[in-house]
């Protein structure tokens, strides 16, 4: 990241820190809805296009943040590792198995949640 980047980060992480306190309660408020919607719960963990999103909802120029749903490579990579790794290759045993790992149902997987799931599929014998 180039220094005039860096310090528009910056720049956004502090409009962020002024603004925040139009939409939510406390920090843990905050932390939960971007730990929802992005995977982090710091801002400094954000890159330049998510902060600008989280400053828009901030300024409530829009009014909510979609999640960020597993890409296409990722839930390809989560099919085929299951059919070459599992021993019973059912989508409700894939159900099952992504429900342990990340406590939540294969429709419902965020980026960040898919990532797990593909790690402990990977790890699996």
């Amino acid at each position: 990241m180039t220094n005039k980047q860096q310090s528009y980060k910056k720049s956004l992480i502090q409009k962020i820190q002024i603004a925040k306190h139009n939409v939510f309660i406390d920090d843990e408020v905050r932390k939960e809805f971007m730990l929802s919607r992005f995977g982090v719960d710091s801002t400094t963990k954000l890159s330049i296009d998510e902060l600008k999103l989280l400053l828009d909802f901030c300024n409530r120029n829009v009014s909510d943040i979609p999640f960020s749903k597993p890409t296409e490579a990722q839930l390809k990579k989560i099919y085929d590792t299951w059919y070459l790794k599992a021993k019973d290759k059912s989508q409700n045993a894939l159900n099952s198995f992504v429900s342990k790992i990340v406590k939540k149902e294969m429709i419902t997987l965020t980026k960040n949640d898919a990532t797990k799931v593909i790690v402990a599929l990977e790890n699996m014998r």
